[in-house]
């Protein structure tokens, strides 16, 4: 009767099994050691190092191949589970054999689906050959996988996930799966390169893009290919499929999409989504050809999270030997509030110059709206990935740092005609009214814009101040939005005359539209805010404002309405409006122009309002904060109601 017992632990974990009757610590050490090699070769498909009883290697190896095939560079780990060895009885002429158990798992997160792996077992058969002193391998294709035979069709497909949506303030779906057509040629309809050339000239121009570039690209297809110009909605498209379907050549691919609701909607912001490139499939081999991916904005930035994970299916032969639904993608939670944007970007456009509106609520932090209209460079999404010189209405910034050396909203300080820094004179604007110059309150310092006020603060205010004045006013550029976006570039190491011309907005400090925004929601809510266009798991520290300061910088400019530079502002109805405005010089000699500026807050709603050239911030913003303001107060009462 054959008896087994434990015999220990041998390498990878696997448990070593002996018959009690006879064998040593050798020949555990090599049934160990064989079965070790075997479980790299079952991985690698390399068996030259493995002891085979009859020559099975190129078989094997053969075998191993045509399973590795559909899954290019990703192998399995193998590992040994167990090994179980027999001993003859003492007058037996057989020998000892070996009983191995192998552990393959295939790891398909390396392939783009998440957390999934392909697992199974397989068993080896060995015999001792004492001649040779050498643990022998009983060589079958099933040590590679059960029931394979080696020859079978080995396929590898995936399925894509459902991708998820972009989601707006209240909640609700901005973008998400839309009917598309896919416009294109197919060359097998076209029996020349004449035709093909001919049929890319004309669709080219019938669907208004360019036509070299076209037919370069139908030439460089195979002839058989489907050679994709353009992808349109079915519906509301600046093209039909009705426009184009009697062309030569043309097919249309009926699709989806995620898309927003009109192709004009915050574009820069939401992003696009295309399919996967080359340089995609390099990047990140999980990729395959023919899927999509988010190419810019949000889609691109949350890709990983919208994309899900794919369905996969491997089969062998006829049979199907793993399977996983695909799982769709996670939605991505945003602050836009689509009418709040409409109404910001309406007004934008409405302007000649390059324009941009960031609105945040100061309560949450989050983005309701960001708008760039920007006629030479429609790509470049302004508000958010622009910077210029502020002008005053980053003499706040300088305030909470005056604010800070001991000085009070009431404080007298001094406003000259001019005051001259290291040999360089400021002014202040022309027409500035006399009434003012001399020595005033603060705030009426702020409300009139004294420029002559913040130059002559050049010794009393740090640069590296006025730095930590403008990150706790929410110019953080460490702390991200959820796309690539710029606060703010306020040097740290300024000083005379230049840092005299940074505190009031000229010298080389530069701002965003984004960045005046959050200085504006600071204020207004008494607390570092930091704007998001895309939720964040975790609020970033909020107390380098403190209540008292916004407390006193909405003192400092109240009066930019009552008497400053807003005075002639058509009234606001609603909540005390706070504000400032910033006209700041750009170019020069017969080539200079002034940027514009504002900014502003009621209630729970701040602005900044920027034009790269306009005539003064008061007279040019000025009337487009307020159309503003008004139209989003009464969507937003519309939409708590």
């Amino acid at each position: 009767m054959k008896m087994w017992r434990w015999a220990g632990v041998v390498a990878g974990g696997a448990v070593l099994t002996l018959l009690s009757s006879c064998g040593g610590e050798d020949e555990r050490a090599e049934i160990a050691e064989a079965a070790e090699t075997l479980a790299a070769a079952l991985s690698s498909g390399d068996f030259s190092e493995v002891h085979f009883r009859s020559g099975q290697a190129s078989t094997l190896a053969t075998a191993a191949e045509n399973l590795h095939e559909p899954f290019t560079e990703l192998t399995p780990e193998v590992r040994v589970a167990q090994t179980q060895v027999q001993e003859p009885a003492e007058d037996s002429v057989r020998p000892p054999t070996a009983e191995v158990t192998f552990d393959h798992s295939w790891d398909l997160e390396e392939i783009g689906v998440d957390g999934e792996k392909w697992e199974y077992s397989t068993h080896a058969d060995y015999v001792y050959d004492q001649d040779s002193d050498t643990w022998l391998l009983e060589g079958e294709t099933e040590l590679i996988l059960p029931d394979y035979a080696g020859h079978e069709t080995v396929s590898l497909s995936t399925t894509g996930a459902d991708r998820g949506r972009i989601m707006d303030g209240t909640g609700r779906a901005m973008v998400y799966n839309r009917s598309v057509v896919r416009i294109g040629l197919d060359k097998s309809q076209l029996d020349s390169e004449e035709s093909q050339t001919e049929a890319a000239q004309e669709l080219a121009d019938v669907i208004g893009i360019d036509a070299a570039s076209y037919t370069e690209k139908v030439r460089a297809y195979g002839e058989e290919a489907f050679v994709e110009a353009i992808v349109v909605r079915t519906e509301g498209g600046h093209v039909t499929a009705a426009d184009v379907e009697d062309l030569p050549g043309v097919h249309l691919v009926y699709d989806e999409m995620p898309l927003a609701e009109s192709s004009d909607f915050a574009p820069q912001l939401l992003g696009r989504v295309g399919d996967v490139t080359a340089e995609h499939l390099e990047a990140d081999p999980t990729l395959r050809v023919g899927d999509t991916v988010g190419v810019s904005g949000i889609q691109s930035v949350h890709d990983s999270t919208l994309r899900g994970s794919p369905g996969v299916n491997i089969t062998v032969g006829p049979s199907v030997r793993y399977s996983v639904d695909p799982q769709p993608g996670d939605d991505v939670q945003t602050g836009l509030l689509p009418r709040v944007q409409d109404l910001a970007q309406e007004i934008a456009d409405a302007q000649d110059v390059t324009t941009a509106l960031v609105a945040i609520r100061p309560s949450t932090g989050a983005i309701i709206a960001s708008a760039t209209h920007n006629p030479d460079a429609p790509q470049v999404n302004t508000a958010i990935e622009s910077t210029f010189a502020p002008g005053s209405t980053f003499k706040m910034v300088s305030a909470l740092a005056m604010l800070r050396d001991g000085m009070s909203p009431t404080s007298s300080v001094p406003c000259p005609n001019s005051v001259t820094v290291h040999g360089q004179q400021f002014r202040n604007v022309a027409g500035f009214q006399d009434q003012y110059v001399g020595h005033i309150p603060f705030n009426t310092a702020v409300a009139v814009s004294c420029n002559t006020t913040f130059a002559g603060a050049w010794n009393r205010v740090s640069s590296a101040e006025l730095v930590e004045a403008a990150r706790d006013l929410g110019m953080d550029n460490d702390v991200g939005i959820g796309v690539p976006a710029i606060k703010a570039r306020v040097p740290e190491d300024a000083d005379l005359n230049l840092h005299a011309a940074n505190l009031f907005g000229q010298g080389t400090v530069e701002t965003s539209t984004l960045g005046m925004a959050a200085a504006a929601a600071s204020i207004a809510d008494g607390r570092t805010v930091h704007p998001w266009l895309v939720e964040r798991e975790d609020e970033p520290d909020g107390n380098g404002l403190s209540e008292r300061e916004g407390e006193q910088l909405r003192e400092l400019m109240r009066g930019t309405v009552q008497y400053g530079t807003l005075r002639d502002l058509d009234p606001i109805p609603g909540p005390t409006v706070y504000a400032k405005t910033g006209t700041a010089e750009a170019g020069s000699g017969d080539d200079s122009y002034s940027h514009t500026w504002v900014i502003g807050s009621q209630g729970d709603l701040a602005v900044a309002v920027f034009l790269e050239e306009g005539e003064w911030g008061s007279s040019t913003n000025g009337p487009l904060m307020r159309e503003f303001l008004v139209g989003a107060r009464e969507i937003l009462a519309d939409q708590d109601s």
